[in-house]
């Protein structure tokens, strides 16, 4: 019932913006690619703000606050994954809390809790794809016209093999019946998922576009009407209510769930686990009750830079986060070279460790020139 209920929803939607016309135009955020769509055919409802291009990961990891300022209603992320895991965390918190965020393979392998399916590998694509349910209004909607099968024209490239979540609605699928293109609400946004890279190999750049603009726009105006789903929980059907008109993200909305669950990995395994700053434990981890929304995630080891990061845990669903702690690089004084009898490290050389102070004696001074090397990860608040 609360499917057919958010379809109606959404139908309703896609159906009045059809036939009234566009709402103010909404601004977009593009890395990389818009799997296939067209913004400047769009340009009475839809401006590029800003713009980075693929295969540039540390520029979007140093801009992303660009991608995601409140001025952004849309995000697209595709192209690649060079990205840093704390970049894609801050992209889906900023879904979370209002965003409409688009992401194909292969970027799809730095977000875990916000995409609309999980990750099962790679594997070769079908040779075509169809429409899911047709019994979906959304999808008669967004397919109207275009036709419920599309093949490929080019050589199928490689795809992600996933299956789709509670709470998902799956539009396009392959022979093998996993999701090429899904969505659900995430918070208070709604992440529109690719398995794929460049979806105009099957749709051809028309209809790709087309897809993607009435789905967007569809979403756009069902995001303007939604509650939040994880702190207003549904009323009780003897109450009166109008859940009819209330876009729900999960088939867990209609209970009090407000909690989920964390599974934490480590490379290398048995790291020391700090959430939202408490002690957990050491991985591999599950830390079960976890109030939903976004939480800060630290690992340490003894040896190795300290991983600093986030989770956003999912009300009744769990979830897996995973991080990576380098080793710390040594430091090798090459035989017959004379240790100085002071050192002084100058301020502002970028050294986290570094002081102003003049450390005087040859041991001292080896331990300086441990310490000139080493870095710590940050993480921006």
């Amino acid at each position: 019932m609360v499917r057919e209920h958010v379809a109606l929803s959404l139908f309703i939607l896609v159906v009045v913006f059809t036939c009234v016309g566009p709402a103010a135009a909404e601004a977009i955020a593009v890395y990389g690619s818009t799997a296939g769509f067209t913004p400047e055919l769009h340009a009475d409802r839809f401006t590029v703000a800003y713009t980075i291009p693929a295969r540039s990961g540390q520029a979007l990891d140093a801009n992303v606050q660009n991608m995601i300022e409140p001025s952004i209603d849309v995000i697209f992320i595709g192209g690649d994954d060079s990205f840093s895991p704390a970049t894609a965390a801050e992209i889906e918190q900023a879904a979370w809390d209002g965003k409409i965020l688009v992401i194909t393979y292969p970027a799809t392998g730095k977000f875990g809790d916000s995409l609309p399916f999980s990750s099962a590998g790679t594997a070769e694509g079908s040779e075509s794809l169809e429409v899911a349910d047709l019994e979906n209004p959304v999808s008669r909607a967004v397919f109207e016209g275009l036709g419920t099968r599309f093949t490929a024209g080019d050589a199928v490239p490689e795809r992600l093999s996933a299956a789709a979540k509670a709470g998902t609605s799956t539009l396009l699928e392959y022979s093998t019946g996993e999701p090429a293109l899904a969505y659900r609400q995430y918070g208070n946004g709604y992440v529109i998922g690719w398995t794929l890279e460049d979806p105009s190999v099957y749709l051809g750049r028309s209809d790709a576009d087309t897809v993607l603009f009435r789905l967007v726009t569809a979403l756009l105006e069902a995001r303007a009407g939604a509650l939040p789903a994880t702190t207003t929980p549904a009323t009780p059907v003897s109450t009166p209510t109008t859940e009819a008109t209330t876009v729900i993200p999960t088939s867990t909305a209609t209970t009090a769930v407000t909690k989920g669950n964390v599974i934490i990995h480590s490379n290398p395994l048995g790291a020391t686990v700090f959430l939202d700053g408490l002690y957990r434990g050491e991985t591999p981890l599950e830390v079960s009750g976890i109030t939903a929304g976004f939480h800060s995630l630290k690992m340490t080891m003894e040896g190795r830079y300290d991983y600093d990061g986030s989770v956003t845990a999912v009300a009744g669903e769990t979830v897996t986060a995973f991080g990576s702690l380098p080793k710390q690089e040594a430091y090798v004084i090459s035989e017959g070279t004379p240790l100085p009898a002071t050192t002084t490290s100058a301020p502002g050389d970028g050294n986290p460790l570094a002081s102003p102070v003049v450390i005087g004696g040859a041991i001292t001074a080896a331990i300086g020139a441990l310490v000139t090397i080493y870095t710590q990860k940050t993480k921006k608040p």
